[in-house]
C-alpha cells in the first residue's frame, strides 16, 4: 500500500467532530472540517521513540516482536510517546520496559513515516530514532520483546525487519 493510500486510510478513522459530533468533510491533504460547526481538524502522525544501541563490537541490538502486529519480525527498542512525555523520556521509558535497563541518549539518528496496522486499523506514526548506551543493567527481553540479538551490517541485510525504512536507517549509520 502506498503512503497516499495509508494517508487516505488514516483519514477514514476520523468521521465525527470532537466538538459537536457533526460529520467531518475532507478538505484536502490532512484537513477535515465539521459540516455543522465549521471546526477544523488536522490528522497527524503519532510520534514513536526508538532506541538504537550498539555493542562494543559495533553490532546493533534488535528486538524480536513477541506479539502481533508483525509478530516474529525484528525491530529496535521503542514505542509510542504517551501524553505529557517528551521523545527522550519515551525512549528511556521504553528501554526500561522492554529491556530492564537504564540508558543515556547520545544522538538523534533519524526518522521516517510508517503505518502501524493493528486490529484492522491503520494508524500513521512518525518513527523517531536516537542512539543510546546502556548505563545500568543487563538487557533482558521483557514486555513485548521475545528475544534480543546483536547483528552486523551484513546480518542486518538478511534479517526480517518490521519496517524496511528502519533497515535503511541502520545500514546508513553502519556504513
Amino acid at each position: 500500500m502506498s503512503q497516499t493510500s495509508h494517508s487516505n486510510s488514516a483519514l477514514q478513522l476520523y468521521k465525527f467532530c470532537p466538538k459537536c459530533g457533526g460529520k467531518f468533510v475532507h478538505r484536502g491533504g490532512n484537513h477535515l472540517k465539521c459540516q455543522d460547526c465549521d471546526y477544523s481538524y488536522f490528522v497527524n502522525q503519532a510520534p514513536t521513540a526508538g532506541v538504537i544501541i550498539f555493542n562494543s563490537e559495533g553490532k546493533v541490538m534488535m528486538a524480536k516482536r513477541k506479539f502481533e502486529p508483525k509478530k516474529g519480525t525484528w525491530q529496535s527498542i521503542g514505542g509510542f510517546v504517551v501524553l505529557d512525555e517528551s521523545l527522550e523520556e519515551a525512549a528511556v521509558r521504553e528501554a526500561k520496559e522492554e529491556l530492564g535497563v537504564n540508558i543515556e541518549i547520545d544522538n538523534y539518528l533519524g526518522s521516517f513515516p510508517e503505518i502501524y496496522e493493528f486490529g484492522g486499523v491503520a494508524v500513521p506514526f512518525l518513527a523517531i530514532y536516537f542512539t543510546a548506551k546502556i548505563i545500568d543493567g543487563d538487557p533482558i527481553p521483557n514486555d513485548d520483546v521475545a528475544e534480543i540479538g546483536y547483528f552486523t551490517r551484513d546480518e542486518l541485510q538478511k534479517l526480517d525487519i518490521t519496517y524496511p525504512a528502519l533497515r535503511e536507517l541502520l545500514l546508513a549509520k553502519m556504513s
